[in-house]
């Protein structure tokens, strides 16, 4: 199955667009593979002024995938172009965690939300596994 990610980007309605291009030209030149990710967002919301857009569970190797690849040369490019953009990336382990942005300086939109995550304690799930590895005894959570 391999190792998952959850990925979000935010860009403006401009760099959306110049993204999504970017990455249709660069995977036309491989020959490796047909598979776009900008077709198959399983996440997308927009605005007036931006596009908040990403993944959730996929495999996302650098290096490794021409899709990812490609969205990846894709925010360099709006970095050269000067679009602004913010891009988090979630992985499976707890410290897996990595980010990256640009704040343009001509676009009218510039200060764009950060992707937002949540990382919660689930005592339900701790208390529930410790019962099932040693059901005889029965564990009793007190809040402090």
């Amino acid at each position: 199955m391999g190792y998952r990610s959850d990925v979000r980007i935010i860009t403006s309605k401009k760099g959306f667009e110049e993204l999504n291009k970017y990455v249709k030209n660069y995977l036309s030149k491989t020959n490796e593979s047909n598979y776009n990710l900008m077709d198959d967002l399983k996440f997308k919301v927009e605005n007036k002024y931006s596009c908040y857009f990403g993944w959730n569970w996929v495999k996302w190797y650098e290096n490794s995938y021409p899709a990812v690849d490609a969205v990846m040369s894709g925010l360099e490019h709006l970095r050269e172009k000067d679009l602004s953009f913010r891009y988090s990336r979630i992985g499976e382990n707890y410290d897996d965690y990595e980010t990256d942005y640009h704040e343009s300086e001509k676009e009218e939109e510039q200060d764009f939300e950060y992707p937002s995550m949540l990382r919660e304690f689930d005592d339900d799930y701790v208390i529930d596994m410790m019962n099932k590895n040693s059901p005889v005894e029965e564990y009793e959570c007190n809040e402090l």
